[in-house]
């Protein structure tokens, strides 16, 4: 018995343990999905002619610091500012009419909705955030869309709360509310990475499971494929293409909504600032929240376009076969996961490099 015992001793310790196996491929995934990424958000960014890096980005016409797209496409950025900045000189100027004119109040929430609207549909990433994990997770539409609501209406308490404590409780100058807004956007940030990465190495361990089982399944699906073709309508442990079952993780969504929202919208922020200059802080208040509604709208009309966008291509990889749709699925999930991932590290880098060189 020792003689036979000894070779399969010897055996085991030159071949990984499934359990290594699964993790070897588990961590190639994630880091080959972060690279597809990286190259391609470089790719982007050279055919849109982003700046380089000694090169300032655009200031936020709101005056307290905040950039509106956190990234550094220098045309595109300084069009949407400037319709931005005349939005903010449109909503001042109707909070300045109230005094005069009551009826004034339905042209600033006029505007402040047109700017939620418009504002969400530039660069940024709210909208990236919430569409990103409705990919990744399977996220039914209506979901997705309450997560986009739940987060623009975060926004707009923060920055309600924001012009609140700092500038009525503690009388702070609108350099010192810039102050806080970083550091908030800050956290905001590195808040998307880390649920970016979680999400990426769940959904990488889901693929690489897959990967592993596919071999079974194979030979599972060739034996039982013309009972298959007979009893669709009944249940059977066949892959058909994914629906939305693991969207239903609460915690997971309520971290991105956190991660998407606690950074405040700086057009909230400055309608309430005014407002509170010309004493009708209430009708600002009313105006940020407005604003949300109109940032919803464009940030769950994304989110449901990805999804969508999504389960056609996961349809139409299962007309070729059902393993190759599960496939299609885990793949864009992980994808997903991956472009969280690294909107949430490229923006962190970019405001802490940023900052360091205004402060040096």
């Amino acid at each position: 018995m020792p003689l036979k015992e000894q070779p399969m001793t010897a055996s085991h310790s030159h071949h990984p343990t499934p359990a290594r196996r699964q993790l070897l491929r588990t961590v190639i995934i994630a880091l080959a999905a972060l690279l597809i990424m990286l190259a391609a958000g470089g790719l982007i960014g050279s055919l849109l002619g982003m700046g380089d890096g000694g090169q300032a980005m655009p200031k936020s016409p709101f005056g307290v610091g905040m950039k509106e797209g956190g990234g550094g496409m220098d045309r595109l950025s300084n069009a949407i500012l400037s319709v931005q900045s005349a939005f903010s000189k449109a909503m001042t100027g109707a909070i300045s009419l109230l005094s005069t004119d009551p009826a004034a109040i339905w042209t600033l929430l006029a505007l402040s909705f047109g700017y939620g609207v418009f504002h969400a549909a530039g660069p940024g990433h709210g909208k990236a955030v919430i569409a990103a994990y409705g990919m990744a997770r399977d996220q039914a539409i209506t979901r997705a869309v309450l997560m986009a609501l739940a987060a623009a209406l975060l926004q707009a308490i923060v920055a309600i709360a924001l012009v609140g404590v700092l500038s009525i409780l503690l009388n702070a100058t609108a350099a010192r509310m810039g102050e806080v807004a970083t550091l908030i956007e800050a956290l905001s940030f590195a808040a998307i990475g880390v649920v970016g990465l979680v999400l990426l190495w769940q959904k990488s361990g889901s693929l690489a499971a897959l990967g592993s089982a596919s071999g079974h399944q194979h030979a599972h699906d060739h034996h039982h494929g013309h009972d298959h073709h007979h009893h669709e309508g009944e249940a059977c442990t066949h892959h058909h293409a994914p629906v939305a079952v693991e969207g239903s993780g609460l915690k997971g969504a309520v971290a991105a909504v956190l991660a998407a929202g606690i950074r405040p919208c700086s057009g909230a922020i400055i309608v309430l600032v005014f407002a509170l200059s010309q004493n009708v802080l209430g009708i600002g208040v009313l105006a940020a929240l407005v604003m949300a509604l109109g940032t919803a709208l464009t940030t769950g009309g994304l989110a449901a376009l990805a999804i969508l966008a999504k389960r056609t291509a996961t349809r139409l990889a299962g007309r070729i076969d059902s393993q190759g749709a599960l496939t299609t699925a885990r793949v864009l999930e992980v994808l997903a996961a991956a472009f969280l991932a690294m909107i949430g590290i490229s923006l962190l880098i970019g405001t802490l490099v940023h900052d360091g060189k205004g402060l040096g």
